[in-house]
């Protein structure tokens, strides 16, 4: 975690946070091994992305992490204009090191700011992906001061592995809210949205979901496929790649057919 000084800048550097009220949900991932037009991220088919869930009324769109390689020429935002629902963007900035390995930059939330008609940006930051690193000081700043940060109306951003804010018990073989991460999140904000990298595996993952769906909420993960582990074996599985609760139950979304080469969904909170 970052000192107190350097918080603060970033807090100072964000933006406008966004505070809006959003109900229908599209999410989309992406395989790593497809390539589009010589770009391993969404930006080939972004314009045709946003008409589908446009015209399926969705109201925000996740995307996948690694969602858009940073470079010259390339801007979100020139493909914002004249869209009639959707009001909020949430994608992540990489690029590629020196080994040819992912590098995340930034976090974004690119919102529609209905006074003026203007997209404007909220950028964030992941600050953990698991708690074996962080001291009990370090989790208790990203409850009390990041967390409220990430409040976007009836929603919140939890990137990735930050939903091992609640841990799991081996004693009580259950999840706890140890840290007291689903506390701090006030009862009107009844949707998490998480974009992850990569498909989690441990079995805690879902309980953990399931655990921050209670009360009424949703808690809404997708991620990319196509990792190899250490021996070259991809574990994607055989379902699409996310998983959806709410109040605790699993929810099932048939996947939008298209031809793009994406698994594409969309989840209505109000039904």
């Amino acid at each position: 975690m970052n000192n107190n000084r350097a918080e603060q800048n970033e807090f100072d550097d964000r933006g406008i946070q966004p505070k809006l009220k959003i109900s229908k949900v599209g999410i989309v991932s992406r395989d790593y091994r497809c390539e589009f037009n010589s770009h391993y991220d969404f930006s080939d088919n972004l314009e045709k992305l946003l008409g589908i869930f446009d015209r399926a009324g969705c109201d925000v769109i996740l995307f996948s992490l690694y969602s858009f390689r940073s470079r010259q020429g390339f801007s979100i935002k020139r493909y914002l204009t004249n869209l009639k629902n959707i009001n909020l963007v949430m994608f992540e900035k990489f690029q590629f090191d020196e080994t040819n390995n992912y590098k995340s930059i930034a976090n974004y939330a690119y919102h529609l700011d209905h006074k003026t008609n203007k997209w404007i940006e909220y950028k964030y930051q992941q600050k953990f992906w698991s708690l074996i690193t962080l001291s009990n000081e370090d989790i208790r700043n990203f409850v009390e001061n990041e967390v409220p940060m990430r409040i976007f109306g009836n929603s919140i951003s939890l990137i990735c592995g930050e939903t091992n804010g609640v841990k799991y018990s081996k004693e009580a073989k259950k999840v706890e809210d140890t840290y007291c991460l689903r506390k701090a999140i006030p009862n009107d904000v009844q949707i998490i949205l998480n974009p992850i990298h990569d498909r989690m595996t441990r079995f805690e993952m879902k309980l953990k979901r399931i655990f921050l769906s209670q009360n009424n909420r949703w808690i809404i993960s997708v991620w990319n496929k196509g990792k190899e582990d250490k021996n070259g074996t991809v574990k994607d599985g055989v379902n699409p790649a996310w998983t959806i609760y709410h109040n605790g139950i699993e929810v099932k979304i048939v996947p939008i057919e298209n031809d793009l080469n994406y698994e594409i969904g969309v989840i209505d909170t109000c039904c």
